[in-house]
């Protein structure tokens, strides 16, 4: 079962926990987009928007190895165009990409992964299902996590979802990450981290992605997620959102 939450009522979740909320780019269930200014709302890519005396026709980008998942999204009728790629590196010449499917067959590849989020809003299509790939995705602010066995209408109606600014994950996933931020367990993991890698665990609870992190600290991508990999190391956590949580309940 895969839900979706009215944003003004997630709205309402957000101003009124203590705990900061480890979502990088697309806010779950509100697309609320993390700026400077705080959080603001986002304008999703409905199917053929109407933009004044224009019509937008969502662009979807399908990464996608061996086209199966291309060929599936073809009957599917989301009213989008559709575009393959093969390579995260064909990345830099694209643009307009309303929203990522990325295809995986087993293991995620996560620098693709956040990639492709940098992007568009960005939805892991997963032949081999994982709890723990799912509440990573969320961590990291990706649009959905879906299983790609799901039945055509129901994998339509979660797609169109996205398209129109919700978020696809799980019941459990989304019902098990709201208990986190509303009930946040005490503990003394902040102290186990230094005062630099306290700083990025702050720039993450804003929606910072790698590459932001590493702007407002001076240091290259790679380095910030050498960073992040050394944080979730340290407290023992599998995600960001984990990290954000574990260090909320530290003060």
């Amino acid at each position: 079962m895969y839900v979706t939450v009215d944003r003004s009522l997630f709205g309402s979740i957000l101003t009124r926990t203590a705990a900061p909320l480890a979502i990088r780019t697309h806010v779950p269930l509100s697309m609320l987009l993390p700026t400077r200014e705080g959080w603001l709302p986002a304008l999703g890519s409905g199917r053929n928007i109407g933009w004044g005396d224009q019509v937008h026709q969502p662009a979807v980008l399908v990464f996608d190895a061996d086209g199966a998942v291309l060929t599936r999204m073809r009957f599917l009728g989301l009213g989008a165009s559709l575009r393959r790629i093969t390579d995260t590196r064909r990345l830099a010449t694209l643009a307009g990409m309303d929203v990522a499917i990325y295809a995986v067959p087993d293991q995620v590849d996560w620098s693709a992964a956040r990639a492709l989020s940098e992007r568009c809003p960005t939805v892991l299509l997963a032949g081999t299902p994982r709890r723990s790939d799912a509440e990573e995705a969320l961590g990291c602010g990706m649009a959905g996590y879906l299983d790609a066995a799901l039945p055509t209408d129901a994998l339509c109606r979660s797609l169109t979802g996205v398209l129109r600014g919700e978020m696809a994950y799980s019941r459990d996933i989304v019902g098990a990450w709201m208990r986190n931020i509303r009930s946040p367990v005490r503990s003394d993991r902040g102290d186990l981290l230094t005062s630099r890698q306290l700083q990025i665990v702050g720039l993450i609870a804003r929606g910072a992605s790698d590459k932001e992190i590493g702007g407002t600290l001076g240091i290259a991508t790679a380095t910030a997620q050498k960073h992040v990999t050394n944080i979730l190391d340290r407290l023992g956590v599998p995600n960001r959102a984990a990290a954000v949580a574990a260090v909320a309940g530290s003060d």
